[in-house]
C-alpha cells in the first residue's frame, strides 16, 4: 500500500491537471476576496466581511474538480498500462483501489487546506477576523471535508470500473451535473416547506402525497451535492447529520467499488 501511495505521490507532482486545479481554486478564492474588498473600500455596502464565506466557498470548485481529476488520474493508469503492471508485480486489487481512493481524498483535502491558508492570510488583512459562530463554522468545515471524501469515494468508483479514460471523464461530468440539478430541485422543494408553500405550487406535476418533508430533507442531507449546496450557502438544516451521512456514503461506495473492481476483467 505504501509503495502504491508513494508512486501516486510522484505522479501527482508531475500532473499538470493537479496543479491547474490547485491554482484555479486559489485564484477563485483570491478573486472573491479582491472583488468584495473593492466593494468594501468603495462604500457600496454589500460586501461580505465574514471570513466563513471565503473559507467555505472553494468547496464548490473542488467538488467540480474532483470528478474530472479522478477520471483523468485513474484513467491514465489504464491507458498507459500502469494498472496492469501493478497487478503483475503482485499488488492486490483491493490495495490498488484503496491507494487510488486515498490519493483522490488527499488531493481534495490538500487543495482545501491550501486554499484556506491563503484565504486566512489575505482575508484577515482585508477584512479582519470577522467569523460568525466559530464552533458552527468548524462543524461546517468538517462537513465540507467529509463531503469531499464522499465525492472522492463515488468518483473513484466510476473511474476504477470504467477503463476508458474519455468515457470515464464524460460519465463523471454528466453524473456531477445531473446530481447538481437533482439537488437543486430537492433544495427548492425543501425550502417550499419552510416558506409555507405547497409542493404543487413549486412543481405543478407533484402533489403533497407524493413526497414528504422528512424524505426530502434526508435526500438533501445525504447526497454530497445537496451537502455542497447547503455548506457553501451557509444554510445547513441539520449540521450534525452531514458528516455522519458522508461517512456512510463513503463506506458504501468504497465497499461496492472494491467488490466490483475485484471481479472486473483487465482488458
Amino acid at each position: 500500500m505504501l509503495k502504491l501511495l508513494s508512486a501516486n505521490r510522484i505522479r501527482l507532482q508531475k500532473s499538470k491537471f493537479f496543479w491547474i486545479g490547485l491554482f484555479a481554486t486559489i485564484g477563485y478564492s483570491v478573486f472573491l476576496l479582491i472583488m468584495n474588498y473593492i466593494e468594501k473600500v468603495s462604500y457600496i455596502g454589500n460586501s461580505i466581511v465574514q471570513i466563513n464565506y471565503y473559507l467555505l466557498s472553494p468547496l464548490s470548485i473542488i467538488s467540480f474538480f474532483c470528478p474530472i481529476f479522478s477520471s483523468i488520474f485513474i484513467g491514465t493508469e489504464y491507458s498507459d498500462g500502469t494498472m496492469r503492471n501493478r497487478l503483475i508485480v503482485g499488488h492486490t486489487r483491493k490495495n490498488i483501489y484503496l491507494a487510488n481512493f486515498i490519493t483522490i481524498c488527499l488531493v481534495n483535502v490538500f487543495i482545501t487546506i491550501i486554499s484556506s491558508v491563503i484565504v486566512s492570510l489575505l482575508g484577515i488583512g482585508m477584512f479582519g477576523w470577522h467569523m460568525t459562530d466559530p464552533m458552527l463554522f468548524l462543524l461546517h468545515y468538517l462537513s465540507g471535508i467529509m463531503m469531499l471524501i464522499a465525492f472522492s469515494g463515488f468518483f473513484t468508483l466510476v473511474a476504477m470500473i470504467i477503463h476508458n479514460k474519455t468515457i470515464s471523464t464524460v460519465t463523471s461530468i454528466i453524473t456531477f451535473l445531473m446530481s447538481y440539478m437533482i439537488a437543486g430541485v430537492i433544495r427548492r422543494l425543501v425550502f417550499s416547506f419552510y416558506n409555507g408553500e405547497s409542493i404543487s405550487d413549486v412543481f405543478s406535476f407533484l402533489s403533497g402525497d407524493m413526497v414528504s418533508q422528512p424524505a426530502l430533507e434526508f435526500l438533501y442531507d445525504f447526497i454530497p451535492m445537496g451537502q455542497c449546496l447547503q455548506i457553501t450557502s451557509n444554510t445547513v438544516f441539520h449540521p450534525f447529520r452531514l458528516p455522519a451521512y458522508s461517512a456512510f456514503f463513503t463506506v458504501i461506495t468504497v465497499i461496492c467499488g472494491v467488490l466490483i473492481f475485484s471481479k472486473r476483467d483487465m482488458k
